[in-house]
């Protein structure tokens, strides 16, 4: 029995490593045939998104060697942790132009191969960051605003050739990226207590999601954001844990706010 996505054709940006090597290879181990594009580690072709060249040069490569595409993954992405006061302009450009500049030059360059062979479907990697403001990374959270923004409008602009466009917006996911933070258990417990499922995601919980909306499972799913994110979103309470439940109401407590 074949996979959800057999003999699919699938580019991955970001493939190297992280959430795009973990979609890489579910999509692979779906049945699809699946380049993996980044500036540097074990993928098919290295290049640049910020390079609409670089971009181009790969879906062309992917064309030549396949006959079309049918499924692009959009999850190169850099982040930036810093005080908007201070942050240098080329740290803002950098981010932008991989995040979002990156993101569109890839929907672009395979959009115009995807309508000649008569459609495909695109994910883009957005994030909670994209749905929400987050502190701290100004660029960050304007760019996958962007991505999310970016992937509507292309939902409503492509769907007519027959290309589905969607986004994963991941919470906090354990990839290379962001070990760091789990270097001090505390930081970990405290993830577990203000998300709902009480645990921090990995990196399949998002290649899952991204398997759903490349195939033919979400064939009516066009311009969606897709949270990933174990329900934090959902809860956001002001206080975490057990205070969360009695913190500002007792039981069977009703206050009026006027």
């Amino acid at each position: 029995m074949g996979g959800l996505l057999e003999q699919r054709v699938a580019l991955v940006t970001g493939a190297a490593s992280g959430i795009g090597q973990a979609i890489a290879e579910r999509f692979a181990a779906e049945g699809a045939r699946v380049s993996g594009f980044d500036r540097d580690g074990d993928v098919s072709f290295h290049g640049d998104v910020r390079s609409p060249v670089d971009v181009e040069d790969a879906v062309g490569r992917v064309v030549a060697a396949e006959g079309r595409i049918d499924v692009l993954v959009c999850s190169a992405g850099v982040r930036e942790i810093g005080d908007v006061y201070t942050m240098p302009t080329d740290e803002w450009d950098n981010v932008i132009a991989v995040n979002l500049s990156g993101t569109f030059y890839c929907c672009q360059a395979a959009a115009r191969q995807m309508r000649e062979s008569g459609g495909g479907a695109i994910v883009n990697l957005s994030s909670v960051g994209g749905l929400i403001g987050l502190a701290r990374r100004p660029a960050y959270t304007a760019a996958k605003h962007g991505v999310v923004g970016l992937t509507k409008s292309l939902a409503r602009d492509l769907g007519p050739a027959g290309i589905r466009v969607n986004a994963i917006c991941p919470g906090l996911i354990r990839t290379p990226l962001t070990e760091q933070y789990f270097a001090d258990d505390a930081f970990e417990e405290g993830i577990r207590t203000i998300v709902p499922q009480g645990r921090v995601g990995v990196a399949d919980d998002v290649a899952d999601a991204a398997l759903y909306l490349a195939s033919d499972r979400s064939a009516y799913v066009n311009g969606i954001a897709l949270t990933v994110d174990g329900g934090w979103l959902a809860e956001k309470s002001f206080a975490a844990g057990e205070a969360a439940g009695r913190t500002f109401l007792s039981v069977h407590e009703t206050r009026d706010d006027g």
